[in-house]
């Protein structure tokens, strides 16, 4: 796709028809896109330099398209706070540090077969290290435990969409959220450490494998350590939202990226944060609604203002420990190998993604998504780029993490009725805490008036299905391999519904 849609640096305003001030930093996002072979060797200082002379070019342009001339000319202080509150311009520039970086940002004309080389050597040095780890609650299993283990973890298994992460947190001894996470962002070296711990051949390497490890010198060590404190916020009393919960959305975007829908990203990095932003969608949940935490005036309510309330506190949980910021000395850096310009395009994804999980937001992001496909039809990936506080966002890749979220009901039997349980205990403990503080009770969450079908007819017909048919448009793999399973389980709770009070539900 279009350079200036890659997710980083497209400009929210002004963008207009095009100039030399926006070709030349259309031209600084090419050199800076993390598949570049010039984004991978320059240094820090370099991209840096890179970096501030595309936000001179683009402050310029922006400048001199939108914004009032009066506003951007001469020293009125208010001039200066409306044009920088509202268009976005900042101080004036210091020319000498902008000369300074413009040498910073060329040096890599002469330097880049050096830096190839030693990139390649520091690849090489940092996979002989750590490609064969496996963390320790693998060798806390027997060795019969270990073998089940690694065939739930192989890259065939994790494709799956009738995948189990029930069965996956018996098997693994409770740390499901670690061994996913581990298995999917660190292939194939996950499975082949396992295989040849095991005595076996390893695994040939399977079709499409994103292989974070190397794309972003990640340490596999580094990664479980951040995986550990992350299960460890869930609360394993939450009978739904719980480590179980995070690692079967996890391992259900990743599935749904494998069916198609990794072909609306532009950049690696971006399906990193969208699979990271699974495991962590969810930390810190209490087990209750948005709607008790408001209706409760509770503290996180008050902190947030009544608005997203809980998914603000998941992304703000896991920003903290993704800006290393632990309360022990783990080393928990995963993405200690990214450039300065690849950890903020991370984190909008990441924080975004997060945010789009907020079920009240269901419908308007659904009307969203089917007006652009109206519009410009499924051919063209770059048409579904939103601009997200600056930056460029796929809205498809938003969408997955929402969809994966709400997925339990498409996914087959005995599995989806689990989860069915899991969910509605969870809801009638709110109910009965509701009664108790004698607040309206939530809808659902009322155990002597909710019936089971019910719920789940409701919760397939007008939510569940009509986001996977929207996205068989997208994933035409969907028509096969989810929507028959969502009928299926449909025709399986109307049936329960006519055992459950002899009437016909159309």
């Amino acid at each position: 796709m279009p350079a200036e849609l890659n997710g980083k640096h497209a400009p929210a305003v002004g963008a207009g028809g095009a100039s030399a001030w926006m070709n030349g930093a259309k031209l600084i996002d090419t050199l800076l896109h993390p598949d570049s072979r010039v984004a991978q060797v320059l240094t820090p200082e370099e991209s840096e330099g890179l970096e501030n002379i595309r936000k001179l070019l683009v402050s310029t342009h922006i400048q001199q398209d939108t914004i009032p001339s009066d506003l951007t000319s001469g020293d009125n202080p208010v001039n200066l706070y409306l044009a920088e509150q509202f268009g976005g311009v900042r101080r004036k520039t210091d020319f000498k540090k902008a000369a300074r970086s413009v040498l910073n940002g060329l040096k890599f004309i002469k330097t880049t077969k050096l830096q190839l080389a030693m990139k390649a050597e520091s690849t090489r040095r940092i996979m002989s290290d750590h490609k064969w780890y496996l963390p320790p609650e693998w060798h806390a299993l027997s060795t019969s435990r270990q073998n089940y283990l690694y065939g739930l973890l192989s890259y065939d298994s994790l494709v799956r969409w009738g995948y189990d992460s029930l069965e996956l947190s018996v098997a693994c001894g409770q740390a499901p959220l670690l061994f996913i996470g581990w298995a999917i962002l660190c292939a194939p070296h996950a499975q082949a450490a396992m295989a040849t711990n095991l005595g076996l051949e390893e695994p040939e390497e399977a079709d499409n494998v994103y292989e974070f490890v190397d794309e972003f010198s990640m340490k596999p060590e580094v990664l479980c350590n951040f995986l550990r404190l992350v299960e460890a916020d869930y609360l394993k009393e939450n009978p739904y939202h719980n480590s179980i919960h995070a690692s079967d959305v996890t391992q259900t975007t990743f599935a749904l990226l494998q069916m198609g829908g990794d072909k609306f990203s532009s950049m690696p990095l971006e399906l990193f944060g969208l699979i990271l932003a699974a495991a962590c969608h969810d930390m810190g949940h209490p087990g209750k609604t948005n709607s008790y935490e408001v209706n409760s005036y509770s503290d996180l309510a008050m902190i947030y203002n009544d608005s997203s309330v809980l998914e603000n506190m998941h992304a703000a949980r896991a920003c903290r420990l993704l800006s290393n910021k632990s309360d022990n000395d783990l080393n928990v850096d995963i993405l200690s190998g990214l450039q300065t310009s690849q950890k903020d395009a991370f984190r909008a994804t990441f924080t975004k993604a997060i945010l789009w999980t907020d079920m009240s937001q269901h419908f308007t992001k659904l009307a969203q998504l089917k007006s652009k496909i109206s519009t410009h039809g499924t051919s063209n990936p770059a048409k579904f780029y939103i601009n997200v506080d600056g930056r460029s966002i796929s809205s498809v890749i938003l969408f997955i993490l929402h969809v994966a979220d709400i997925a339990n009901p498409a996914k087959p039997a005995p599995i989806s009725v689990e989860w069915c349980d899991r969910c509605l205990d969870e809801l009638f403990a709110q109910g009965d805490a509701e009664k108790e503080k004698s607040m309206p009770v939530s809808p659902m969450c009322d155990r002597k008036l909710t019936v089971k079908s019910d719920s789940q007819l409701g919760f397939i017909k007008f939510i569940v299905r009509p986001a996977f048919v929207l996205m068989s448009d997208l994933m035409p793999r969907v028509v096969d391999e989810i929507l028959p399973v969502l009928e299926e389980n449909l025709r399986y709770w109307e049936e329960t519904k006519l055992k459950d009070d002899g009437s016909f539900v159309k």
